[in-house]
């Protein structure tokens, strides 16, 4: 694979994760440590709540977009530090079983002001399940290392 850096990002082009399916193991583990409410971590209990099932925590929902998109790979070389996330949404609820797929695209990219070995660059998440409905969205902002 070719190394990218910021230049070779381009507005409007979207790019596919591999994808990945969530197991029980998965679920249940990060919900004991970090979201231990019933509805991720009692499949019995769940089905009495709004979910109707066992379903995983938003965060770990957005940790799995996160994850997905660097498998591509695309930002081996270039990531320099995470900015921030803006316009956060949770669609539709993640089971166990899901098999997710997150497709990302280039907003909009600048120089830094302040680093000008990088630049600021804004990507649109859809994190989407087998169905092909999409589960979450969010605009990533990165900082990006520039070819030379």
């Amino acid at each position: 694979m070719t190394d990218y850096y910021l230049e070779d990002f381009k507005p409007g082009h979207s790019y596919s994760s591999p994808t990945h399916t969530v197991t029980d193991e998965e679920a249940l583990d990060f919900a004991r440590r970090y979201d231990p409410q019933y509805f991720h971590l009692d499949p019995v209990a769940a089905r009495e709540s709004v979910f109707g099932g066992l379903v995983l925590g938003g965060f770990q929902t957005a940790a799995f977009a996160w994850a997905l998109v660097l498998r591509t790979g695309l930002f081996d070389q270039c990531a320099m530090a995470g900015i921030g996330l803006d316009e956060v949404r949770w669609h539709k609820p993640v089971r166990p079983g899901d098999c997710l797929r997150c497709d990302f695209t280039l907003l909009e990219a600048r120089p830094s002001r302040s680093r000008p070995e990088g630049g600021i660059a804004r990507f649109r998440y859809e994190l989407k399940n087998q169905r092909d409905e999409i589960v979450l969205t969010l605009v990533m902002i990165q900082l990006l290392r520039r070819r030379g």
